[in-house]
Formats: C-alpha cells, structure tokens, sequence
C-alpha cells in the first residue's frame, strides 16, 4: 500500500515537473541569429517597415485566434508594424524552411526581412513587445 502511494506521489510530482517545464516554454521569446531575409512576396503580403510578425497557424489550433488579436494589437501600437498571418497547412515551403513544429508559432522580422527573435506557443503582452524590442534596423520596402 505505501509503494503505491509513493508511486502516485511520484508520477504527480513528475507530471507537474513536466506541466510547469512546458509552461514556462510557451511564447518564450528566443533571439536568433540573422538568417536570410524573408520577402513581402515570399509571404504574399506587405511586411511593415519597421519590423514583422509573422504569426504560423493551424486551422485546428485553439490559441491561434487568440495569439492573432494580440499581435495585431501589438502591432497597432507601433508605427510601421505588420502582423502577417500564414497557415502552416498550406504554406509547407515556409513551415519547412522556418522548422515550424507547432503553432501558433511567431517570427519577428526586422525592416530588412531577416529573422531577428522567435515565439513558439502563445506569448504574453510582455513577450511580444521583448521579441519587437529585437528589432535594431530600419527598413527597406516601405512604400508610400
């Protein structure tokens, strides 16, 4: 009888090592180092000038709606910042380019195109405005 009870006792606290790790992944913003840049054309829309979110969803993702608002609001706030929504399923080249595993997934693009931070899961508020915070250049296709 006390085996079983430590062994529940154990798996308890195992799974809530695990929860609280996986918790503390989500929207951890991760600075990367400058890739190749990324054109408006490659992702079908406009990237703002100053900088770019580039949110990866699922038709089938719960907090992907939700992700979405945030960084559009996000986005709203700072001049010449875009949020791009690009569905994963569809999209596979750049899933595949970007190693897009789960969504939602963000990228944070400076003006020039290049990956500067990275979001995968939902960020906070304050996880979204740390990985803009990446962004040190200018932009190149601002167009009046």
């Amino acid at each position: 009888m006390t085996l079983n009870i430590a062994l529940v006792i154990g798996l308890l606290a195992a799974a809530s090592a695990g929860y609280w790790w996986w918790q503390r992944r989500q929207g951890r913003v991760q600075h990367v180092a400058r890739a190749d840049a990324v054109t408006s054309e490659q992702l079908d829309a406009q990237r703002g000038y100053y900088a770019t979110f580039v949110q990866f969803s699922t038709p089938m993702c719960s907090k992907c709606p939700g992700t979405a608002r945030l960084l559009t609001t996000i986005a709203g706030e700072q001049p010449h910042v875009a949020h791009v929504e690009i569905d994963a399923s569809v999209r596979l080249d750049l899933a595949r380019r970007f190693d897009i595993m789960r969504t939602p997934t963000t990228l944070v693009l400076d003006g020039d195109g290049l990956v500067v931070a990275r979001m995968d899961g939902a960020p906070t508020p304050d996880q979204a405005r740390e990985a803009l915070a990446e962004v040190h250049s200018a932009g190149t296709e601002y167009t009046i």
